[in-house]
């Protein structure tokens, strides 16, 4: 059988803000959208990054508020397609030591979010496999 496509898991409920966003909505929306991480778009929708729990961690102390979305972003992402292999896809979550991937569709002038796979993807996927644990 062949492998399951990133498609089949990822969820596609993404939480998105502006480059430009002021740290202050950030955390609004983190809080009350309670997710972990939003993709940080351009005017155009591209996505231009990551913005997680854990960047906002590395600025603890400063004057976080006066920051927007773009300086405390991660922008190298790591991303895949729908069409990307569910096992490639998590050997590269283990590789980089990361809970979530971007999933994208190349655009005329960049990449276009179109979902989220997270370990909690993968884990429901899991559970829902053809098999049961037996515990011994």
């Amino acid at each position: 059988m062949p492998d399951k496509l990133v498609g089949d898991a990822m969820h596609t409920g993404l939480f998105t803000c502006p480059v430009d966003a002021p740290m202050e909505e950030v955390v609004r929306i983190l809080c009350g959208a309670d997710v972990h991480a939003l993709v940080v778009v351009d005017a155009d929708g591209y996505a231009r990054g990551i913005l997680s729990h854990m960047d906002i961690m590395a600025h603890y102390g400063e004057a976080l508020y006066e920051r927007k979305a773009g300086e405390i972003m991660t922008p190298q992402v790591v991303s895949v397609t729908p069409l990307t292999p569910l096992g490639e896809a998590v050997k590269l979550m283990a590789k980089y030591r990361i809970h979530r991937l971007l999933v994208t569709e190349p655009g005329p002038s960049g990449s276009v979010p179109v979902g989220i796979l997270s370990t909690g993807d993968v884990i429901r996927d899991i559970r829902g496999a053809s098999w049961a644990w037996k515990w011994d």
